[in-house]
């Protein structure tokens, strides 16, 4: 529920914040910047926005609640660079950046260090390390949300608004959040909206304990499908949910669907990227 979800790369210990970013930031995570590659095309803006709405609570590990969480990223740059990932530059202070939801919520983003880089300044509305959601915003089909920043040396005073999508991703078929005991194909059911392509992402299953570090797994443990035209269903084959399982403790996957709406607002003479993504999330455990 954020800007952007983290999904497959373990966490930093610990994070020191208001750091000058200086070096190389790997972002955002891995189904965001394969949906992103896919669809869109090259423009150089100054800054990205992430939102992201997502079906499962991390504090629950699957608990039965459904909490819908948003977490919310951001990052600036000195200069104007390629919006499409990968992004091995420099980033810079934005002062302070604050999102205003349709549900008039409103939350403050936390200047941290960059859990793929102890250099990086990355504006967070979630700790990283341990999974400690410390702010939430609500989703609201077709409803306004406001992005501020109040400014640096570097980097303007911006108010940018966007709106969310009239439909969020949730997956219809199988209807359990849990699969148990599973063998052969799964077959994937889901809405979601119908013009936009989806992504897939299957990789084995996290279950740390609160406060506790995930395993170290790698983007190489996990299998990414993009759908570019989708119509609802898809297929994973037996061998694809049986490999990525094999690295995980637990011998189960975590399969999470997901959309991306992004945004190039012009202002000033600058671009700057929003990109709102909403998933579901699937936890499968085999035979």
């Amino acid at each position: 529920m954020l800007l952007f979800i983290l999904s497959t790369i373990s966490c930093s210990d610990s994070l020191t914040p208001n750091i000058e970013a200086s070096s190389e930031l790997e972002f955002p995570e891995p189904m965001t910047a394969a949906l992103a590659s896919s669809e869109t095309g090259e423009v150089s803006g100054d800054g990205i926005f992430m939102l992201n709405w997502n079906g499962m609570n991390p504090h629950s590990r699957f608990s039965d609640d459904n909490e819908m969480l948003a977490l919310a990223m951001a990052i600036g740059f000195d200069k104007e660079v390629q919006l499409q990932p990968p992004y091995h530059v420099s980033t810079v202070d934005m002062g302070t950046v604050t999102i205003r939801s349709a549900g008039n919520e409103t939350i403050e983003l936390a200047k941290q260090q960059s859990r793929f880089s102890a250099d990086q300044l990355v504006y967070s509305s979630k700790h990283f390390g341990p999974f400690q959601q410390t702010a939430s915003l609500t989703y609201v089909a077709g409803g306004e949300y406001s992005i501020e920043t109040s400014g640096s040396g570097d980097f303007p005073a911006l108010r940018l608004s966007i709106t969310a999508p009239d439909k969020q991703v949730a997956i219809l078929s199988p209807s359990e959040t849990h699969l148990q005991a599973h063998s052969g194909d799964l077959e994937l059911k889901w809405e979601a909206m119908s013009s936009k392509p989806v992504g897939i992402h299957i990789r084995p299953a996290l279950n740390p304990r609160e406060g506790q570090k995930p395993g170290q797994f790698t983007r190489e443990s996990s299998e990414m499908i993009i759908l570019e035209d989708q119509d609802g269903a898809h297929t994973i084959p037996e061998e694809i949910i049986t490999s990525v399982a094999e690295a995980s403790g637990s011998n189960a996957v975590h399969i999470s669907v997901g959309q991306l709406h992004v945004n190039d607002i012009e202002t000033d003479g600058k671009i700057y990227r929003v990109i709102m993504r909403t998933a579901d999330h699937l936890l499968v455990r085999l035979n």
